[in-house]
């Protein structure tokens, strides 16, 4: 595997569980816009990304670019908000988005 590969695989990880984070926080907290929403849907499409890079599928770019919209999505939600979770969840999946947009080029 290529260090791109392998980048775009570990961001994809970690922005999964990063979420699942800001997913747990938020349980019980108000939200004025689509977190925690957007990080169930994060969460998915980032284990699905993953395991499509990993088994080097034939429809990886499209996957990767499906996560990258999805990352940038959650991205704006979760940054939206002060907690740190949130903060970190955002984070994550910046680095995720911009890993799979070299992984869709």
């Amino acid at each position: 595997m290529t260090t791109q590969t392998m980048n775009c695989i570990e961001a994809c990880q970690e922005c999964a569980k990063d979420c699942e984070v800001c997913l747990h926080e938020m349980i019980g907290k108000k939200s004025h816009n689509d977190c925690p929403q957007c990080c169930q849907e994060c969460i998915q499409i980032c284990t699905l990304c993953a395991h499509a890079v990993i088994r080097e599928s034939k429809f990886m770019p499209s996957y990767c670019q499906l996560c990258a919209q999805i990352c940038d999505w959650c991205a704006e939600q979760c940054e939206d908000h002060d907690h740190d979770h949130c903060r970190a969840c955002a984070e994550s999946c910046r680095r995720c988005a911009s890993a799979c947009r070299e992984m869709a080029a």
